[in-house]
């Protein structure tokens, strides 16, 4: 039986986080959306896809996204831009 590396075991793992949260967001439950990408990123900090997924549902829930983080993360994204004129006043 050959063994995984750490490495390629996280990345699968992330790729399936990814998923999720996608597919949530697909689905139109953003709640959960919000919630699994949330709980992704303290396992994976600063993943640059993971914050834009949670950033994107944080704003269909009405909340504020973290526009610094993002734009740290993306530069000036057209998609960064969706997400700020979306933001709760």
């Amino acid at each position: 039986m050959k063994l995984r590396s750490t490495k390629a075991a996280m990345a699968e793992e992330l790729s399936a986080a990814i998923g999720l949260v996608w597919g949530h967001i697909g689905a139109l439950q953003h709640e959960e959306a919000h919630a699994l990408a949330s709980a992704c990123l303290e396992l994976w900090p600063g993943e640059k896809n993971l914050l834009l997924l949670a950033g994107y549902a944080a704003t269909e829930l009405g909340m504020p996204a973290d526009l610094a983080e993002l734009r740290k993360a993306f530069g000036s994204q057209p998609c960064l831009e969706l997400i700020a004129r979306r933001q709760p006043a």
